[in-house]
């Protein structure tokens, strides 16, 4: 059976409503008065973000976002190392990967769940999500 990009159930598995949920949510914690208050609020919002495919060069952290179900995530280096460093929805490293030269790997993620990548590249990469 062939792989297809996420994006779609990402797509999906927000509600039809998100962006007037969230815009609502965003004036509900604007109205707060103690920062540490408005900080928790802004903290705790979920946004719904379409991952399908990033590329870039050096190193970057890439925003949060949430898997409906399994993925298969595909990395691939254009130049000398590339470490991608999947994150937990706190931040923590859950998975430490790895790609020496010029190439590709994979890693899959079982669990839905919220999730962040930072990567550190010498060069050019690229990462996309797959279904299984």
């Amino acid at each position: 059976m062939p792989r297809r990009l996420v994006t779609a159930a990402l797509l999906l598995a927000a509600p039809p409503l998100a962006a007037q949920d969230l815009a609502s949510d965003v004036l509900a914690c604007r109205k707060l008065d103690q920062d540490p208050a408005r900080l928790a609020c802004y903290d705790g919002l979920r946004v719904h973000v379409a991952f399908s495919e990033f590329r870039g060069a050096g190193n970057r952290v890439i925003a949060p976002f949430d898997l409906p179900g399994p993925a298969r995530l595909v990395f691939e280096s254009m130049d000398a190392i590339m470490v991608v460093y999947l994150l937990d929805e706190r931040g923590q490293v859950i998975q430490n990967l790895h790609q020496a030269g010029a190439g590709s790997g994979a890693h899959m993620i079982d669990r839905p769940g919220r999730y962040g990548i930072q990567v550190n590249a010498s060069g050019g990469w690229r990462l996309r999500l797959e279904t299984p």
